[in-house]
């Protein structure tokens, strides 16, 4: 019967936690309250009533919190606004392992953070799944990969009430941009009140601290004006390396941030990484 039953309710755990973040609740809650980000109660209380406080999406990095975790927390900040409205994260990520190709719903029943598990709304996943064949639900690749997971503790705690689909896309593709283009379109227009959208994307990484620079400014541009034509080409031909940068061609393309006006959230800001290449990360908020 236990076996059953595990088999029933599957839990993904987390593979940075200690690691890119901390994984002992008490740290977290202590990182986030130094990012900013009210607590328990009191973010329920908290006057989130400025204009700036009602993203419908926001692109946060998956750097280690130590760089990136206070980006990512102000990016969490800018949709706190809409902290009793919303029922659904829709978060999308990028697979590091350049050998995956395709789009990877989870067949989790819910993620683990250190706060507490998040569970995942099977019937959104499934109807991502059904717009094309690019979609798969698949735990493996979410199994080994970090660029969801790192903001999950974000996602709890600012929004404890809802569920995620977490959607990773393997190597860019134009097919799988525009799978993943119309899936948004079709399934989260109708809900788009109650859904939150997060990107999980650095800007650029090369080994050259100048060249990695004017590349993130390229991004952070292209991002703010929503620009999709050159963004998407630059992301397809490889002369940009924003990781994630073809989730947010997705998104852009979908048509569900049209309305919306972007606003950097943060600065840019460096760390080297385990490569010895230098990584940009910045955060922005579409209102």
């Amino acid at each position: 019967m236990d076996v059953l039953y595990a088999q029933r309710r599957r839990v993904r755990g987390p593979i940075g936690a200690g690691m890119f973040y901390p994984d002992e609740k008490v740290e977290i809650l202590k990182l986030l309250n130094s990012y900013g980000l009210p607590s328990g109660k009191e973010s329920f209380e908290k006057d989130f009533d400025s204009p700036s406080c009602n993203a419908k999406a926001i692109i946060a990095p998956h750097g280690a919190w130590t760089y990136s975790g206070e980006l990512a927390a102000g990016a969490f900040y800018s949709a706190m606004g809409r902290k009793n409205a919303i029922k659904k994260v829709i978060i999308l990520g990028p697979i590091h392992d350049k050998r995956e190709k395709g789009l990877f719903l989870s067949n989790s029943h819910s993620f683990h953070t250190p706060l507490g598990n998040i569970p995942v709304d099977r019937l959104i996943s499934e109807e991502f799944e059904s717009m094309a064949d690019s979609f798969e639900i698949n735990d493996i690749p979410h199994l080994g990969e970090h660029s969801i997971e790192i903001l999950l503790p974000f996602v709890k705690h600012c929004f404890p009430n809802a569920s995620i689909v977490p959607i990773l896309m393997g190597q860019p593709g134009a097919q799988y941009i525009y799978d993943l283009t119309h899936a948004l379109k079709t399934v989260i227009t109708p809900v788009i009140d109650e859904t939150l959208i997060v990107v999980s994307c650095n800007l650029s990484c090369n080994k050259d601290d100048k060249t990695a620079r004017l590349l993130a400014e390229e991004v952070l541009h292209l991002f703010t004006e929503k620009n999709v034509t050159v963004l998407a080409s630059a992301i397809l031909e490889g002369r940009l390396n924003a990781c994630g940068g073809a989730l947010v061609v997705s998104l852009f393309e979908s048509g569900l941030l049209d309305s919306t006006v972007c606003s950097a959230v943060g600065n840019l800001v460096n760390a080297v990484s385990t490569e010895n290449s230098v990584v940009y990360y910045s955060s922005l908020s579409y209102q």
